[in-house]
């Protein structure tokens, strides 16, 4: 049991003990959240908790005497050395190092049991681009992110679907088949008459266009609109899939808008808000930036948002009948959330923020079933090349690709990139920066310490004949200060990976990642200056021993989180 895990339990048991003893209320443990962390500086101790501060409110006795308490309970355990009180109740414990040998001994025990979580079932909705192009780089954010939480809910149990939503219906489809109706006829006159600027730009369009229209050529009394609707978002998708593939990213479920938006699904949900007298035959708000006198109202079925505090009601179904992204959007859900997940994840750009509660409600309001609903939204990539900020247009069919983007810096870069902070923050893209091989690329400085540990224990075993055996395992002789730190960390993964999950926050992993990497670089550094800190010491077979057990746990932890992550983890570079 790993030492978040272990000292939640202790906590715990001290908690129930002072409920037992009529100090604390008998509900006080219910959604209760304290912290367990390892302080930046060991003279604060080896873990602090502000377990007092959590339950004072709650307590019949006042907040230094209820942390008294429970550090009298902590030190009835004999690798608690001493517990200190400090500022408004913090706990900060100091432990023997023979617990942190055994918390390196539960990393390489090839015999330690995984404990068995509950498994949820999980749908996650991710990157589902317009098919009217091909992938850029702005959309690899979305997909690193989505690819990433879906891996980490995997690796904690979890049952997970990645879900891409074709939008192969609307105004955005009707003007790409517009697009290649000009270039057919283009090519029909022999003629390079200007795209008009309404029109979708660039040379992959044309490209399309071209291979449609040689594929016409073998179809007989076809229904033009539909046959280039199907073919262009059949291609397109295709290119789609194929660039997610090269970024290791692939879905499980492709769900069509068309397809799910039938006749009968738009009646079920018109009825179900109509019995709750959620909708109506109305007149919309004009549009933000219209002038009043400027617009022109038409009657359609609108949703009542603003009971559920939206700024304006919304449109379901257009005065021609049309339905609008909304409308399509709750149908999507209601397959979803039919199809009995435990939780429904959907990841969107930040242009959709405004969007988010309005959805959240109608769905709320239309489902009465017990699910979670979360929509995590991804910022901006601003990509840097020489220096530079480099600008890009779809109007103007000026954008960089995905497919470019790896072909230049690889998939690994790409990936642990895209999840490097947080999702509502901008990432800065340097091209130039990724390539290099410094600490300053943290890629590079991740696989580095990976292969720096595979060195070391292929030279333990090829110069000093040592292999790691775990049955003869002595860690008594790890007594240096930034040996514990290493084992602190290690220690950590399973809390930093629960903590990635609940809050799908894949930037705690690559941040513990770094930071462990840096840890261990400087680590193997000392035995630069001082033979006594290297980690092979000829003369002492046992120290040497015991810290290689610490770089194959340094190792070991590295992969895992690679492999999550889908990055290698190279033995050699």
């Amino acid at each position: 049991m790993f030492f978040y895990e272990h000292f939640n339990i202790l906590i715990l048991n001290s908690l129930e003990l002072l409920v037992k003893q009529n100090i604390l209320h008998k509900d006080s443990l219910k959604n209760q959240i304290f912290n367990i962390e390892i302080p930046p500086n060991s003279k604060f101790g080896d873990i602090s908790t502000n377990v007092a501060m959590v339950y004072s409110k709650k307590s019949k006795i006042s907040l230094a005497n209820l942390a008294k308490k429970i550090q009298v309970e902590l030190l009835k355990n004999k690798f608690i050395v001493k517990i200190d009180i400090v500022g408004p109740g913090f706990l900060n414990i100091f432990l023997e190092k023979s617990y942190w040998y055994s918390q390196l001994d539960n990393i390489l025990n090839p015999n330690k049991k995984k404990k068995k979580r509950k498994k949820k079932k999980i749908n996650i909705e991710f990157v589902s681009a317009n098919p009217t192009g091909l992938m850029h780089i702005g959309h690899a954010r979305g997909a690193v992110l989505g690819d990433t939480i879906a891996s980490i809910l995997e690796a904690m149990g979890h049952q997970v679907t990645r879900e891409y939503y074709i939008n192969d219906a609307g105004n955005q489809i009707e003007l790409l088949v517009e697009t290649i109706k000009f270039y057919f006829n283009n090519f029909n006159n022999n003629i390079e008459e200007p795209l008009p600027q309404e029109f979708y730009p660039g040379e992959y369009i044309k490209k399309i266009a071209r291979i449609i229209y040689e594929n016409s050529k073998k179809e007989k009394d076809y229904n033009e609109n539909l046959f280039l609707r199907n073919e262009s978002v059949s291609l397109i998708l295709k290119d789609i899939k194929k660039d997610l593939k090269k970024l290791g990213v692939i879905h499980d479920v492709y769900t069509s808008e068309k397809k799910i938006s039938t006749k009968k699904q738009v009646e079920i949900i018109l009825n179900s808000f109509k019995e709750q007298d959620l909708i109506y035959e109305g007149f919309q708000d004009p549009p933000r930036g219209v002038n009043p006198k400027d617009w022109k109202p038409k009657k359609q079925t609108l949703f009542r948002s603003k009971l559920l505090k939206d700024d304006s009601d919304r449109s379901l179904v257009k005065p021609d009948g049309g339905l609008t992204y909304f409308m399509t959007d709750i149908i999507y859900h209601k397959k979803k959330i039919n199809e009995d997940y435990d939780v429904i994840l959907n990841i969107w750009g930040i242009d959709h923020s405004g969007y988010v509660a309005r959805l959240k409600n109608a769905i709320k309001s239309l489902f009465d079933k017990s699910f979670k609903f979360e929509i995590k939204l991804t910022a901006l990539v601003n990509l840097i090349k020489n220096k530079k900020s480099l600008k890009m247009s779809k109007r103007d069919g000026v954008y960089i690709t995905l497919r470019d983007v790896i072909d230049e810096v690889g998939k690994d870069a790409l990936r642990f990139m895209m999840i490097s902070r947080s999702s509502e923050k901008i990432i800065d893209f340097d091209f130039d920066l990724i390539k290099t091989k410094t600490k300053d690329n943290p890629v590079f400085y991740v696989q580095y310490a990976h292969t720096r540990c595979n060195s070391i224990i292929k030279i333990a075993k090829e110069k000093y004949e040592l292999e790691f055996n775990y049955d003869e395992l002595d860690l008594s002789s790890l007594l240096l200060e930034e040996e514990i730190e290493l084992i602190k960390l290690i220690s950590s993964f399973e809390k930093v990976l629960y903590l990635s999950a609940i809050y799908y926050e894949p930037h705690r992993l690559t941040n513990f990642l770094y930071e462990l990497s840096k840890k261990f670089h400087s680590y193997w550094s000392m035995g630069i200056n001082d033979q006594n800190k290297r980690i092979l010491i000829e003369s002492n077979i046992k120290l040497s021993c015991a810290r290689l057990g610490l770089i194959i746990g340094v190792k070991n932890i590295i992969y895992k989180g690679l492999k999550i992550l889908d990055i290698k983890a190279p033995d050699k570079m």
